[in-house]
């Protein structure tokens, strides 16, 4: 079943609030199975409501739109939908006496506006809101669905996983899964990584994308099968292909993060980190005190002053960041070198990084690379070039 996701609202076109629903529906969408291949941000207007779900009609079995469903006048989703459906509006009674009932008991006045959030498509069934007082939508247009959930993410996400999810699994027939499986990388550029995988990137089930950010470049293998153990057995090969291919460029798999690596590791060589930092304004020891778990091995940061000054606290595994360099043949705006050097009971690593961008960009980057340079001194790990 192909899903098509609208989310309304001027405010996400403009920016004022991020479209954090699309990522959550879809998601949800993803690991129940069903084919999401369109998503589209609209905003406030009736016309280009009506628009944008006539066209997702034309796609995809069903249509979800989240937002528009309150009380005010820029609250159109209802009216687009009766727009779209050749419908009247209907008001269930028994739900905006409830309304009236609970705004009153708050209040003491009731705006015959906020009664609007008991209106329905005519035929449309009002889908109850645990968190919240409007009616979502589900209602039937030409062997198609289309719901309306709130825009509020906490209405949002429990109206989707108790009335929509359902539904729409009821309508299938079947029972699809679709698992992904993230191996995250670092060391090799995106064309890199695209050019040794490249083959692997024509299958379709399981599929190979791309992905990058923070300097890591993160395979993601998605499969689609009848349960959880049909789709981790179809991504299975792929990993160990991926993993073969990349080697020791492969560092984590899913949500595993490059801090939490180098904390495991100094758990289980019971030594404890100390930074200094005057590239990264001790960034890298704020990511590894925020993993959450670096409470016994982590001693301290130091960021030096203009001078230079500041001593290095005692600890068994010291990592020092140099300061932002300039290149003086090609100016400040090309590459800027950083020195990082770690120094543990048993080898010193220190490289010298090139990045490019303004002092922040390039501090962003040397936390990045200071983390890496921590992951393989203390874990032993193969540095890839």
């Amino acid at each position: 079943m192909i899903v098509e996701v609208i989310a309304v609202g001027t405010e996400l076109l403009i920016g004022q609030i991020i479209n954090s629903n699309g990522a959550y529906i879809g998601s949800r969408l993803a690991e129940e199975g069903f084919d999401a291949h369109f998503q589209v941000v609209v905003g406030d207007n009736l016309g280009r409501m009506v628009s944008a779900i006539e066209l997702a009609l034309d796609r995809a079995d069903a249509v979800l739109l989240t937002g528009g469903i309150g009380p005010t006048q820029d609250d159109l989703t209802r009216e687009a939908l009766c727009r779209v459906g050749g419908r009247e509006m209907t008001r269930d009674e028994r739900h905006a006496a409830w309304i009236e009932d609970r705004i009153r008991s708050q209040r003491g006045t009731v705006n015959p506006t906020v009664l609007r959030m008991a209106d329905v498509p005519e035929g449309a069934e009002g889908l109850p809101n645990a968190n919240g007082v409007a009616l979502g939508v589900a209602m039937e247009h030409h062997g198609k669905w289309l719901f309306a959930v709130p825009g509020v993410p906490v209405e949002m996400k429990t109206m989707l996983d108790e009335q929509v999810i359902p539904r729409l699994r009821s309508l299938t027939g079947d029972h699809t899964v679709l698992r992904s499986r993230v191996l995250r990388t670092w060391g090799m550029g995106e064309s890199q990584v695209a050019e040794l995988l490249d083959d692997l990137f024509v299958a379709t089930n399981p599929s190979v994308a791309f992905l990058i950010s923070d300097m890591e470049v993160k395979v993601r293998i998605t499969a689609k099968a009848a349960d959880e153990a049909g789709a981790e057995a179809l991504i299975a090969p792929i990993d160990h292909e991926v993993r073969t291919r990349l080697g020791d460029a492969v560092f984590a798999v899913d949500e595993e993060t490059v801090e939490g690596l180098v904390v495991a590791g100094l758990e289980d060589r019971g030594w404890a980190l100390a930074t200094t930092e005057r590239a990264t304004l001790g960034q890298v020891g704020a990511r590894i005190l925020a993993s959450g778990r670096a409470g016994r091995v982590f001693a301290a940061t130091v960021v030096p002053g203009s001078t230079g000054e500041g001593l290095t606290p005692a600890a068994h595994v010291v990592l020092t960041v140099g300061e932002i360099g300039v290149d003086r043949e090609r100016g400040p705006r090309t590459t800027r070198p950083v020195e990082i050097t770690v120094t543990t009971p048993e080898v010193t690593l220190s490289r010298v990084f090139e990045f490019g961008g303004d002092d922040e960009r390039v501090r962003s980057f040397a936390t990045i690379a200071g983390l890496h340079q921590l992951r393989i001194a203390i874990t032993g790990t193969s540095q890839t070039e």
